[in-house]
């Protein structure tokens, strides 16, 4: 009997006899399916080993994440509450287990220290040895399976609907500083985007990964009995909600809240330009251009497309140049003079204009120089259109 089976993909052996390696130096017994000896039936083998194992570590990665075998042995370490989950590869999560709090192990190649295999060493220590062989380490680095105590820079979450289901897929975004708005050379700059100044994301804050979808924006209209804005005839399902107001945007991050108990707003217009660059200070995050293969502009399509249509930034966020133009927080201010430097949503402060609203990104109809990072649109409130989304945050 092992103390750990180890789920995970052929093509991601070497991490796995890595782990495996570091967590018997921990004096557990560890089982990959590379031990199973010659002349037993392989999956006899591997049934046995699985069903008495009392911790259960599934390696989610790109391949990992459509094995029907990783598959089957992560929901029966689920159903029996001994999984322990790790990400290897910035992949989402497989469907029904994004409410398992999960490892981050990107980046681990055997290094002495490394925060994700720490917490989960210590979430192992705790369920295998007990809650004496983890004393030592500060209770707030403990991963338990079922809870969201503990979220890392670059993990995805899905928070649990008190109506039954789980909220939008969310990113975390690390704390950071950054330069926003954009410099005075380059192309098609507004006055709106200067002068530059330097913000300090100071906390960590979580994004969702994609807008507010139809179908998610649809329960929030069954549960508060709203009509459900129209589609254009362009389709519903996973396209972005389209044809509402930041008052709509604001309700439904207030009914978000009241079903998963966790701070769920817009977010600021720092905020989503911190998350939409991503590290980067071109116009646009894929660089100086981008193309079609990048995003839904200039009416090429004609209408919105599903979420996800194309390749995300480095934050691991999709479809922020384009698609649809995305609420923020912040009231309208004709320029960053006197600005907020902390992050924050900047309101009637420094005559701010609350009748309007920022929104960023561009939008499917919107030509390329109104996708840029740093372009400001804004909105009357209570405008609606079909140009106009929202995507999400929460405070962590």
């Amino acid at each position: 009997m092992s103390d750990i089976f180890i789920a995970y993909s052929r093509n991601d052996s070497a991490i796995a006899e890595r782990l495996a390696l570091r967590l018997r130096e921990e004096g557990w017994k560890v089982f990959i399916d590379r031990q199973t000896l010659v002349g037993r039936k392989w999956h006899k083998e591997i049934e046995r080993e699985l069903h008495t194992a009392r911790a259960v570590v599934v390696l989610w990665s790109t391949t990992s994440r459509e094995s029907d075998y990783v598959l089957e042995e992560a929901e029966y370490g689920k159903r029996k509450e001994i999984l322990f989950p790790a990400f290897i590869e910035r992949v989402e999560y497989p469907y029904g287990f994004g409410r398992i709090q999960t490892a981050d192990l990107v980046g681990w190649n055997q290094q002495a220290e490394h925060a994700g295999l720490d917490r989960l060493l210590v979430s192992l220590q705790t369920h295998l040895n007990g809650a004496v062989a983890a004393s030592s380490v500060e209770a707030t680095a403990i991963v338990k399976p079922v809870t969201q105590s503990l979220i890392s820079p670059g993990q995805t979450f899905r928070d649990p609907l008190k109506t039954g289901g789980e909220g939008p897929l969310m990113k975390v975004i690390p704390s950071g500083i950054f330069i926003m708005g954009s410099p005075e050379n380059e192309s098609y700059r507004r006055n709106s985007e200067g002068p530059r100044f330097q913000v300090h994301i100071r906390q960590s804050f979580a994004m969702g990964v994609y807008v507010v979808t139809f179908t998610e924006y649809a329960i929030f209209c069954e549960t508060t009995n709203r009509k459900l804005p129209i589609d254009n005839g362009w389709g519903r399902e996973n396209r972005p909600v389209i044809n509402v107001t930041w008052y709509d945007a604001q309700a439904y991050c207030t009914w978000l809240r009241e079903q998963t108990g966790q701070l769920y707003r817009l977010p600021s217009e720092a905020e989503w330009e911190y998350a939409c660059r991503a590290g980067t200070q071109t116009p646009f995050y894929t660089g100086e251009a981008i193309d079609s293969a990048h995003a839904n502009f200039n009416a090429i399509h004609g209408k919105t497309l599903p979420v996800g249509s194309f390749p995300p930034n480095a934050f691991g966020l999709y479809d922020m140049h384009g698609n649809v133009l995305e609420w923020t927080e912040d009231c309208w201010h004709k320029d960053y003079r006197e600005a907020l430097s902390d992050g924050m949503a900047w309101l009637n402060k420094n005559d701010g204009d609350c009748n309007r609203r920022v929104a960023r990104g561009g939008s499917w109809f919107d030509e390329l120089q109104l996708l840029r990072s740093a372009y400001r649109f804004r909105g009357f409130s209570g405008e609606a259109s079909i140009y106009l989304g929202f995507r999400i945050a929460r405070d962590l």
